[in-house]
């Protein structure tokens, strides 16, 4: 009985040993980073740093105006909070009137840049702990160029800026449009422009 009980301590001893040694740390890619940690963009090379996507907007449907446009866009994160891109914006509008409907095509490029405002994100993970959602500012500069019944004919620059929220690479965003005035109103019908969208790739 004693030799039983002598056995079984040896192989207790035995088994909690082994689980009180040192860690054993896995390193990937030459590096150790807390799951938890957020990758620095900075670290990836620039194929990687690259975002695809697009979006919808100007969209109105009335008993005179059909308008919707479309922007594919490309971004380039330069850091984890703040990206720079390009979209070319496409709108169609039609408009109905008693006597008679007119069609117009516009389209132009778009330069922007969107940083995350962070001490906003954490007041909504106060709010909501399981909330993902993040918080832009955004700033562009756009130009639109135009025909219709055979005449072309280009906006001035416009320069918006406003706030978004994203959710998993979804984005609304509000802007208001600084150059907007009765000579833009054939670009824009308000000042304030939504778009729907964000970089899926």
């Amino acid at each position: 009985m004693q030799k039983l009980l002598f056995i079984i301590l040896i192989s207790i001893t035995a088994y909690t040993s082994s689980f009180s040694q040192a860690p054993v740390v896995i390193k990937q890619d030459s590096s150790v980073r807390d799951l938890d940690e957020e990758q620095d963009v900075r670290d990836l090379p620039f194929r990687q740093r690259l975002r695809f996507g697009g979006g919808i907007n100007s969209l109105s449907f009335t008993s005179y105006r059909t308008s919707i446009g479309v922007s594919p866009m490309v971004g380039y994160q330069v850091t984890n909070n703040f990206t720079v891109g390009f979209a070319l914006d496409y709108i169609y509008q039609k408009y109905s009137l008693p006597n008679y409907s007119i069609s117009e095509n516009q389209f132009g490029p778009r330069l922007f840049g969107q940083r995350r405002i962070t001490f906003l994100e954490a007041q909504l993970a106060n709010l909501f702990p399981e909330s993902m959602i993040q918080v832009y500012g955004q700033a562009e500069f756009q130009k639109f160029y135009a025909s219709q019944s055979g005449y072309s004919y280009t906006s001035p620059v416009q320069a918006l800026g406003g706030i978004g929220i994203g959710l998993g690479g979804f984005q609304i965003i509000v802007l208001r449009n600084f150059a907007y005035n009765s000579s833009s109103s054939a670009y824009y019908s308000s000042p304030w422009v939504f778009r729907v969208g964000g970089f899926f790739f």
